[in-house]
């Protein structure tokens, strides 16, 4: 299906499907469901620690692999995506069977294995979901397809959260348990709205696909400014973290996050489509504005974070959000923008896999800087944000 054919259709699918795929990311989470149901069934803490470098971290790094052994001798984008879709999907409802009939060790390993395949599966759809947008959706659509789903999504999120607020009990097993079965659902749901979907196209064989990661690098001036602007505006997701657990030391920490969620869920719904608006009419200025609304708030929260009180913590996170979203949406809708068919599978894999890395050693990084300078990271994180928005002047137009 092509947007000659019927792009309003095909706006709807792609909306749908990216909808239903956020969803279950946040039902599977790493961050709340799996640590939450682990914890209750005995799990090691190694196991808990290793969740969000292996799922996050694990879908990016593989993904130039996935493009120069897989990707590149399959055509069909569509169908390549639903393989990554079944993937996520069974690996989502056998994680459920292996949480419940096993104990330590065996638990750990089988939970380990299914996260890794499900990071796979991952991997293989964030490849392949951007040619299959840029194929369906036309130049100017595209980022309102991303904010509207990024919105879509966080509504429910918001629901989630407000639920939570509301308890007064934590969750039980069982409810854990139906979060990520109904997750696993979702992914086979999302399969079968993608079925009308139909992109195939022959990769390209020239020099640019027989380059090696390096290579690639080395020949993509726009490529390596792309990775290096990528990094830089990491920041504003790797701060959270830090701002997070200030709020924990000085309340409940049980307490505090229903709202670190639901605040967070309430700036992608209220922002992301209407970033996605502003992206299609130019993603760099979209980047640079929500990148400015990040130092602005990092910068208030660092140099006041000892003091600050908890509702305006809780304001600034809001903000920081907001930006954050801009950025994502901005990033997203460039990339889609600035490639074609020969350069877009190499830029999103050899990006994403850059990235992976990064993630990892920025990670382990500010883990020891934090031990060493405290809460003094956050005005160093800001002060790289502002590296970020100059360097987003090296990056390429959109013609």
């Amino acid at each position: 299906m092509s947007p000659e054919k019927n792009p309003k259709k095909s706006f709807t699918l792609l909306l749908s499907i990216s909808s239903l795929t956020k969803i279950a990311d946040l039902l599977i989470s790493p961050k709340t469901t799996l640590p939450y149901i682990l914890s209750a069934n005995g799990a090691p803490a190694w196991l808990i620690s290793m969740l969000v470098p292996v799922k996050e971290s694990g879908s990016l790094i593989p993904q130039w692999l996935l493009k120069s052994r897989v990707a590149q001798r399959f055509n069909n984008r569509s169908a390549l995506w639903r393989i990554g879709a079944v993937m996520q999907g069974l690996g989502s409802l056998l994680l459920v069977l292996t949480i419940a009939m096993l104990d330590n060790l065996p638990m750990a390993i089988g939970v380990m294995t299914l996260l890794i395949a499900m990071a796979g599966g991952r991997a293989i759809c964030s490849l392949k979901m951007k040619d299959i947008q840029a194929e369906t959706v036309d130049k100017g659509y595209r980022g309102k397809l991303i904010g509207l789903a990024s919105s879509l999504s966080g509504g429910i999120t918001l629901f989630s959260a407000f639920v939570f607020v509301l308890s007064k009990q934590p969750l039980t097993q069982q409810i854990s348990y139906s979060l990520i079965i109904v997750g696993g659902v979702m992914f086979i749901l999302s399969l079968l709205l993608s079925i009308p979907l139909n992109v195939a196209y022959e990769s390209d064989n020239g020099t640019h696909s027989q380059l090696s990661l390096i290579g690639l690098i080395r020949l993509e001036s726009n490529l390596r400014h792309i990775i290096v602007s990528r990094i830089l505006l990491l920041h504003s997701a790797l701060v959270v973290p830090f701002i997070v657990a200030n709020a924990a030391t000085d309340s409940n920490p049980s307490s505090s996050l229903p709202y670190f969620v639901g605040l967070s869920a309430l700036a992608s719904l209220v922002s992301s489509y209407i970033w996605g608006i502003f992206s299609d009419k130019g993603s760099l200025t979209t980047l640079r504005v929500a990148n400015l609304i990040c130092f602005v708030a990092m910068l208030i929260v660092g140099l006041e974070i000892e003091s600050i009180p908890s509702y305006s913590g809780l304001v600034l996170f809001f903000i920081l959000t907001l930006g954050h979203a801009g950025i994502r949406t901005g990033r997203k809708t460039y990339l889609l923008d600035i490639t074609d068919r020969s350069t877009r599978t190499g830029y999103v894999a050899a990006g994403n896999s850059c990235v992976g890395i990064g993630l990892l050693i920025l990670g382990a990084l500010y883990a020891y800087a934090y031990s060493i300078i405290g809460t003094q990271i956050v005005l160093m994180m800001a002060v790289i944000m502002v590296i970020g928005v100059l360097h987003s002047y090296k990056l390429e137009r959109v013609r």
